[in-house]
């Protein structure tokens, strides 16, 4: 069977069309397009987008990481899933992120640990799609050391995070 070309491919271009998403979904929020203030609950619709899409990564990620070695068959349908679900939670994420950025400067958020796990997550996401439509061959390994280190970053910031924004810390 003769293998589909790079812009042929359909997960490609649906991968493509979710970057595209990220970018204008998060200018559209920094900017104040539209009106992401609603309370759910005790807190704003992007803190639980973020909650949501950083519990996913958190989750699912060591998940697939096992799985992909358990169940070497399957790794076509996890790695389709592993690829598009932290692209749909960087998304999440980015909401969040660019929510906050874009509060007005008496209130303008403080940079630190949220800005962090923004850049770290960030470059996760690159490193992954570069690695998984192979746009960059010849540092693969490069990129995949990458991509996998952060993830030990993700999980530490994640948790400093969280506590100092439960004033634990």
């Amino acid at each position: 069977m003769e293998r589909q070309p790079l812009t042929r491919s359909i997960q490609f271009w649906t991968a493509l069309l979710l970057v595209f998403a990220i970018i204008v979904l998060s200018a559209g929020t920094y900017l104040r397009w539209w009106n992401l203030v609603l309370v759910l609950g005790p807190y704003l619709l992007p803190h639980w987008l973020v909650w949501i899409g950083a519990g996913y990564i958190a989750i699912v990620t060591p998940v697939y990481s096992i799985l992909k070695r358990r169940n070497p068959r399957h790794f076509k349908t996890l790695l389709k899933v592993h690829v598009f679900g932290n692209l749909t939670a960087f998304l999440l994420i980015s909401i969040h992120f660019s929510q906050q950025m874009g509060r007005p400067p008496e209130i303008a958020p403080v940079l630190g640990t949220g800005l962090a796990l923004f850049i770290i997550v960030g470059i996760m996401a690159a490193t992954g799609f570069l690695q998984r439509f192979r746009l960059v061959r010849r540092m693969l390994k490069e990129w995949r050391f990458i991509h996998v280190s952060l993830s030990l970053s993700f999980y530490i910031v994640l948790i400093v995070h969280i506590l100092r924004n439960l004033m634990i810390i």
